[in-house]
């Protein structure tokens, strides 16, 4: 295992015992996603500093704001470890949730991290067009797959924006990694239309995306890690670093078994330990590609989030 890994995976551990210490009542899962998020980002945790930003989104939100809840923490987090007035940033996420809605996009529980992957993303002097261009993928999206398609979709629509590329060649990029990876035997549900968004963050035949994307798949069957619809989003991670992806693979692998003989990492399920272990190989590789690392973090934001939601 890379150093580099070697080192993120124990200042993790080290972080989600001191988050954990310090926000007892919040469930683990909550706890452990900003831990993730601090060791991503290579921030020591600030207590003192989320807490001014969580208490700055209850002064700021009504009492039934989807900016409450399991997002606020999510959103602290994030916030906190990114930005030196993270407060100031907040306030412009809530001018960007009012044009999300004037755009037409739905108030849910995924507008905060929609909001969130557009103020990491883009200038307040693009934020307009951002938004438009946006929903006009969002729209396609729908008409494509009108029982797939809804809120969790909103960020990566987002980040998709940020492309050169016009609506139109992004959404068949996308139908086309779709209906290959369908074809390879991953079957048509919600996580393989999200696995079909990641993909179109890497430029390259979408044929040997898709094909790396089921050797993969494959290689994590065989060492009895199986990966459900709701973690394509893993295959995701590691078929965009190219020829790289083989090699992070087998470092995923063995994170995900350190993980579960971790004591403090027990509890976790096996596809949080895989989710885990692909965000902390994959960021050693993406270092220095930002983007890449906002789709990671953005993405982990909108499965942990579901996770959540369903319990």
């Amino acid at each position: 295992m890379q150093q580099l890994v070697e080192e993120k995976l124990d200042r993790l551990i080290d972080i989600f015992q001191q988050v954990s210490t310090q926000y007892k009542w919040e469930g683990s899962l909550t706890n452990h996603f900003a831990a993730l998020t601090y060791t991503l980002n290579n921030i020591a945790f600030d207590k003192e500093k989320i807490e001014d930003v969580r208490k700055h989104i209850k002064d700021t939100t009504g009492a039934f704001s989807n900016y409450r809840g399991t997002s606020k923490i999510i959103l602290s987090s994030l916030l906190a470890s990114q930005y030196d007035n993270p407060k100031c940033e907040f306030d412009k996420m809530l001018n960007y949730d009012k044009k999300m809605k004037e755009a037409g996009f739905k108030n849910n529980m995924y507008l905060p991290i929609a909001n969130y992957a557009l103020l990491a993303t883009c200038g307040e002097e693009g934020a307009a067009a951002r938004i438009e261009k946006a929903k006009e993928i969002y729209t396609e999206m729908k008409n494509n797959h009108p029982w797939l398609t809804g809120g969790d979709d909103y960020p990566l629509a987002i980040l998709l924006a940020n492309s050169n590329d016009s609506v139109n060649s992004i959404v068949e990029n996308m139908e086309e990694c779709y209906n290959l990876l369908n074809e390879n035997g991953f079957g048509k549900n919600n996580g393989l239309q999200l696995l079909s968004h990641i993909l179109g963050f890497r430029k390259e035949d979408n044929k040997s995306k898709v094909l790396r994307c089921k050797e993969i798949f494959d290689k994590l069957k065989e060492n009895k890690m199986k990966v459900y619809s709701t973690g394509y989003a893993i295959i995701g991670f590691l078929s965009i670093l190219g020829d790289n992806g083989y090699e992070a693979v087998d470092q995923v692998i063995e994170v995900v078994k350190i993980l579960k003989s971790t004591k403090k990492y027990k509890w976790l399920s096996k596809e949080n330990h895989l989710y885990t272990a692909a965000a902390l190989v994959s960021d050693v590789y993406i270092e220095n590609i930002k983007d890449q690392k906002d789709l990671i973090q953005t993405t982990i934001g909108i499965s942990i989030e579901a996770l959540i939601a369903v319990r």
